[in-house]
């Protein structure tokens, strides 16, 4: 099974509005791929549901949460990562790392510029993820017939 991790924006994104991230959520409640996350991703993820903006897309954060945290496969990374100048970003590999992840799913400009760490490729959140190595394979994944969050 592919196993894939998003950054917090990155799962806002897939979460509330459509396109490659809210295919990625979509594969993952239909059991094609595994969505991994860590507690610090998972805090993170609160931080950002709780911006004034967001209210009217998630009128219930605490309850998206934790209905995640029942799907997400949840490592606790024990490697403390400083490869990214902005500090949340590298929490993000250290999820991928700690889980061996296919690959992580970003629009963060830092995290896209590094293409892969550890082996692990990084694609872009919008558009259609290419294979960069043989060891990542994101599916061309439809949307599934599952409700949204």
């Amino acid at each position: 099974m592919i196993v894939v991790v998003l950054d917090a924006n990155t799962l806002v994104s897939g979460l509330g509005w459509s396109g490659l991230p809210a295919q990625i959520i979509d594969a993952v409640l239909a059991g094609q791929l595994v969505l991994a996350s860590s507690p610090a991703l998972l805090a993170e993820l609160e931080r950002v549901l709780a911006y004034p903006k967001l209210a009217r897309v998630f009128s219930e954060p605490d309850r998206l949460i934790s209905r995640l945290r029942a799907v997400v496969d949840l490592v606790e990374p024990t490697v403390r990562l400083a490869v990214v100048v902005d500090e949340p970003d590298n929490r993000v590999l250290e999820a991928a790392v700690a889980v061996r992840a296919d690959a992580v799913v970003t629009g963060d400009g830092g995290l896209l510029a590094l293409g892969q760490h550890d082996g692990i490729p990084v694609h872009q959140g919008s558009g259609t993820p290419t294979v960069t190595d043989g060891r990542s394979r994101l599916p061309a994944v439809a949307p599934c017939a599952l409700p949204r969050w």
